[in-house]
């Protein structure tokens, strides 16, 4: 069966260049949406060219499978949009990751949802509930929420189930152009099925976020679902999603 991870970092908990390649060799992850957060949850410009550059550098290597998803920091304002512009127009990127530069719904990230929908290409976005409080500018799916709502023609990929997944089912239910990826470290009983009831399997994508590969494999293959949503889960939506050859 084929594997689409569709939430993965480069250099972000231990994995380099020659573990993405091992994987491959080893027909463990068929094709990664990739991305690379240097610079730390604030990054300055250079930060972010470094991440983009690192991402492309292994798009070459893995050609057929790696996927680049463009990390942008959108309070660096006008260069947010120029990286966006050099990473799809130049370097063949097809995604987007926001991570906690600033809320997902704040007005300097309109921006670079208008210049997605142009494109035609899906944001993930990171979003977490802590119950100690989440990082300064860090989203819930609250905040992806209003944005989704404002932006109905972009599409979203709501990361590692929101980090609450009953938080993460309500702002799905709510809003159609968002998907979900089951990465993360949760692992709770009925968790998959009832996402799978409630939103429909066909907005589900399996994702590790560096998590451990297996772990992250069992919770689809623990949930009670049938084989065909399985696959779904496990590659197929996310290549409809990416417009990839079936």
């Amino acid at each position: 069966m084929m594997l689409i991870d569709s939430h993965i970092h480069l250099d972000f908990g231990g994995l380099s260049d020659s573990d993405f390649i091992e994987r491959v060799e080893k027909g463990l992850t068929d094709i990664f949406m990739l991305s690379a957060l240097h610079g730390g949850y604030y990054p300055r410009e250079n930060d972010v060219q470094a991440s983009n550059d690192a991402v492309h550098k292994l798009m070459r290597r893995l050609p057929d499978n790696v996927i680049g998803f463009a990390y942008v920091n959108p309070v660096c304002g006008e260069h947010a949009l120029s990286e966006l512009k050099r990473c799809v127009e130049e370097l063949g990127f097809k995604g987007i990751k926001l991570w906690v530069a600033t809320l997902c719904d704040d007005p300097r990230v309109f921006p670079i949802v208008e210049q997605a929908i142009e494109y035609g290409i899906p944001l993930l976005v990171h979003c977490w509930v802590k119950i100690d409080g989440n990082l300064p500018f860090e989203s819930t799916p609250m905040h992806l929420r209003r944005l989704a709502q404002r932006f109905p023609g972009a599409t979203f990929i709501m990361a590692h189930l929101g980090g609450d997944w009953e938080y993460g089912l309500k702002v799905a239910r709510e809003c159609e152009n968002v998907y979900v990826d089951t990465s993360g470290s949760m692992a709770e009983q009925d968790c998959i099925e009832k996402l799978a009831e409630t939103i429909g399997v066909h907005r589900l994508l399996f994702g590790t976020d560096n998590s451990d590969l297996a772990f992250c494999k069992a919770k689809i293959f623990g949930a009670d679902l049938k084989a065909e949503e399985r696959e779904a889960i496990f590659w197929q939506n996310a290549a409809r999603l990416m417009k990839l050859k079936q």
